[in-house]
């Protein structure tokens, strides 16, 4: 196996342990009320405070290390997350669980943002496209498999374990990340005024709003759509885990398909790449 596709599993595993991390506590929402004796509709803030600390953190947090190594800064970066999600694992009730995942939301994004960095220094241009079509499905495959693994384990061992899997496959993605990263990347200081220029290019908006759409439609199925599924519409458990698996099936494909037809030279020489600093 060639270097460059070691380094293309590790950032799809970087993907997936993201994933778990951010959709796991959408199925054991019910686990954690039970245990913290806080109403799920509560309990819900944990997926609602999450995502608004993953979007505003990013481009800050992304900004003010650019003046930093990149391979130390991501290091440094998944230390931090293993701590939140370590710290999720030891929690002691709601307040100390909302504190956990404002820390792993606060490090999530910016540690995709240097592994597309990463992406697209180490893959020839031919592969960059679907390299990233690659890291994304990552997602998806943790909301295909690693949510009903994470469920199964919660409902048979306790949520707490589940977190745990996540921080030892985070510890194994730190040590593979370590070994197979370059450490020495091109790369050029930026500051938020920089950043806030490139809101004056229509096309930014289009992109925004697509990436707003789709993860909303995916939040609202794993978060409240769910519930009235079996309680209004009579879908029976199991039939909603069909569901569930079907839509994100759905999603690994589309990911496939964009990264091919990405890939195709008339693709490549129409459509500018866009890649986060």
């Amino acid at each position: 196996m060639t270097k460059f596709k070691i380094q293309s599993l590790v950032f799809v595993l970087v993907a997936f342990m993201l994933g778990c991390n951010e959709f796991i506590v959408v199925g054991i929402l019910p686990d954690l009320s039970k245990q913290f004796q806080t109403p799920i509709s509560t309990m819900g803030y944990l997926v609602t405070i999450f995502a608004m600390v993953y979007a505003i953190s990013t481009p800050f947090v992304t900004v003010l290390t650019s003046r930093y190594s990149r391979y130390k800064t991501l290091l440094i970066l998944m230390i931090v997350f293993l701590i939140g999600n370590t710290l999720s694992a030891m929690s002691i009730g709601y307040l100390t669980m909302m504190v956990s995942r404002i820390i792993t939301a606060t490090t999530a994004g910016s540690i995709i943002s240097l592994i597309m960095t990463f992406a697209s220094t180490i893959a020839p241009r031919d592969k960059r496209a679907s390299l990233v079509s690659w890291i994304f499905a990552g997602f998806s495959i943790a909301s295909v498999f690693g949510v009903p693994i994470g469920v199964a384990v919660s409902t048979s061992y306790g949520w707490r374990y589940t977190f745990w899997g996540i921080s030892v496959i985070t510890v194994l993605t730190f040590i593979l990340l370590a070994k197979i990263l370059p450490k020495q990347v091109r790369q050029t200081k930026s500051t938020i005024k920089n950043q806030l220029k490139i809101l004056l290019d229509p096309r930014i908006y289009h992109g925004v709003f697509l990436v707003l759409f789709t993860a909303a439609t995916m939040y609202g199925y794993y978060t409240y759509i769910r519930p009235l599924l079996t309680t209004s519409m009579g879908f029976s458990t199991q039939s909603l885990n069909w569901l569930l698996f079907i839509i994100g099936i759905m999603s690994i494909i589309s990911n496939r398909l964009s990264g091919v037809m990405a890939e195709k030279p008339d693709s490549l020489q129409k459509a500018p790449l866009f890649y986060v600093a």
